[in-house]
């Protein structure tokens, strides 16, 4: 092709006609910055594509990133409204008329006292910060992505808190009660049951399990609130999302 030209071009040399080889050499300038621009807008359209194509796959970790966290979520509700029934029962033992100390003791030490940790899915949107393609997200999108990880990074921190006060008053407790299925073990041996007078601690036994349910009431009832509005905020993300969804 360049051959081809480069004839032409001679070609009108020798034969004098300068007016048409300049006409024709401006001709041919055109043409090469209009294949310039013709390539340029080419390869400005691959990587749009290319960019377009990333933040679609963004868009669908992201969302599997929330379904994760709504499930855990869910769960962890269901769990906690579930020792809050137990809680909320075992208060009602009290309106009985001839409810003791040892019955108070038993139905006290039935209730868990297991702490949970409360994590979320949060790998997309960090790798996103950390990479700086968190400019692929539109802002509204990325706005209210941001405003749940505060909410998130929140409700751990503030169950993580929580979890520690209740570690302190179970620590302390562990020392008077030895394990909760000490007093079980006792009960064919006599002679150590005697040895170390576990009814003299029972009072404070009771007031430390007391504690721990109080702690728990306080933190439970609090995440259940938490987590309810943070599943709002991800059905909201969730529909901005799949709107821009191809």
């Amino acid at each position: 092709m360049i051959k081809f030209f480069h004839h032409i071009r001679r070609s009108l040399i020798n034969q004098n006609q300068m007016g048409k080889y300049f006409k024709y050499a401006i001709g041919e300038i055109l043409l090469v910055v209009i294949g310039i621009l013709i390539a340029l807008q080419i390869n400005n359209w691959n990587e749009n594509n290319k960019l377009e194509a990333k933040t679609q796959d963004y868009y669908k970790q992201l969302l599997i990133d929330l379904n994760k966290d709504k499930v855990f979520a869910k769960n962890t509700i269901a769990k906690f409204q579930q020792q809050r029934e137990d809680y909320n029962n075992y208060l009602k033992n009290f309106n009985k008329q001839n409810y003791t100390t040892s019955e108070m003791y038993n139905d006290l030490v039935a209730l868990n006292l297991e702490s949970f940790a409360i994590n979320f899915n949060t790998n997309t949107i960090e790798s996103l910060q950390n990479s700086g393609e968190i400019v692929l997200i539109p802002t509204h999108i990325r706005n209210a992505l941001m405003n749940l990880k505060r909410k998130q990074e929140k409700i751990s921190q503030d169950e993580s808190l929580d979890n520690r006060g209740k570690t302190g008053i179970t620590e302390r407790l562990s020392l008077l009660i030895g394990s909760l299925n000490l007093k079980d073990r006792l009960e064919n041996h006599e002679n150590i049951k005697a040895d170390l007078n576990l009814e003299k601690n029972k009072g404070q036994i009771i007031l430390g399990l007391e504690a721990i349910q109080d702690w728990m009431r306080f933190s439970e009832t609090k995440s259940i609130r938490l987590l309810n509005e943070m599943l709002k905020e991800i059905g909201t993300v969730e529909e901005q999302i799949q709107k821009e969804i191809k």
